[in-house]
């Protein structure tokens, strides 16, 4: 599929007819969207409580109609990473692995802090008419902000970063250091000492409406664990040790003693199936970045069927 640098689209009717749907079906999900939404709470993989927002089924289907008829057909620089097809976490570390430094930065806010004002200037700079602009906005905003949770908001909040993409290029050229997004955190690698500008990094940002989280910033060298996205990357992408060791326990355990009297054993009590999915998934992840632990998946799999 050729990628699109822009979406040029002037008229509800032709709109309507990219996304399949009738202009008055869009203009009454635009109208509702308050209504075909609602905010929760989660936790996420940190243990964080996370306010998101989950769809009713009209206004889902609109986004993922816009999601994969508009939004996936545009061209998204390599340094966008996160919510990209065929973007993954591990090419992402792939682009800062074995460098002699790294430095890790956090957006504070990041969904709540993209307002529908600059999510309609993004329409527009994707040359839609301002009618269509207001429309998109209409139906991929609620409370005035971009929320997490939609459909369209990873790469909604993809295009804003563009502004931010482009002056990080500016800065980093001249010291060759490699950039990427992964939704809001970003990641700066290289030879070059990135401690050095990190001044005018959180400028960058703060000029562009953001705000970087002094917390959570951290600059590694080649001689301590450096980390992209949860991968250690000092050599070729890989999961942190203590999670490749935990994995294996869970497997020997498993062997040894039955899955049903592990989870005895241990004090866990959910249903055998849920303990199986689990493990499912966390040791596909783990192939999924490095194909040598197949044979923990093999292994598994043995128990499993037994």
């Amino acid at each position: 599929m050729k990628e699109r640098k822009s979406l040029k689209i002037n008229t509800f009717k032709e709109l309507a007819y990219q996304l399949g749907v009738e202009p008055a079906f869009l203009f009454d999900v635009a109208d509702k969207v308050e209504q075909l939404c609602e905010k929760t709470e989660i936790l996420d993989k940190k243990e964080k409580v996370r306010e998101v927002y989950r769809l009713y089924p009209d206004l889902k289907l609109v986004q993922r109609e816009i999601d994969r008829k508009l939004l996936s057909r545009l061209h998204y620089p390599d340094s966008i990473q996160g919510g990209i097809p065929r973007r993954s976490i591990l090419s992402n570390a792939q682009m800062h692995s074995s460098k002699k430094q790294i430095a890790n930065f956090d957006i504070k806010n990041f969904f709540p802090s993209i307002k529908f004002y600059t999510v309609y200037r993004t329409f527009v700079d994707l040359e839609c008419a301002p009618i269509i602009a207001r429309l998109l906005t209409r139906i991929t905003t609620t409370a005035r902000i971009l929320p997490q949770g939609f459909v369209t908001s990873p790469k909604i909040s993809a295009l804003v970063l563009r502004n931010v993409d482009r002056r990080l290029n500016c800065l980093f050229k001249s010291k060759n250091l490699c950039h990427s997004f992964w939704i809001d955190d970003l990641t700066v690698s290289g030879y070059y000492d990135v401690k050095k500008l990190k001044n005018l990094i959180f400028k960058i940002f703060r000029q562009c409406g953001f705000e970087l989280g002094e917390s959570k910033t951290r600059f590694r060298s080649s001689k301590q664990r450096q980390k992209c996205t949860g991968l250690v990357v000092n050599s070729n992408p890989n999961v942190e040790k203590n999670t490749r060791n935990k994995i294996r326990k869970e497997i020997y355990y498993c062997r040894t003693r039955g899955v049903a009297n592990h989870l005895n054993w241990i004090g866990i009590d959910v249903p055998v199936e849920d303990y199986v999915k689990s493990m499912e998934g966390r040791i596909n992840f783990l192939t999924s970045i490095n194909d040598k632990y197949n044979y923990l998946k093999q292994d598994f799999q043995k128990i499993v069927t037994g």
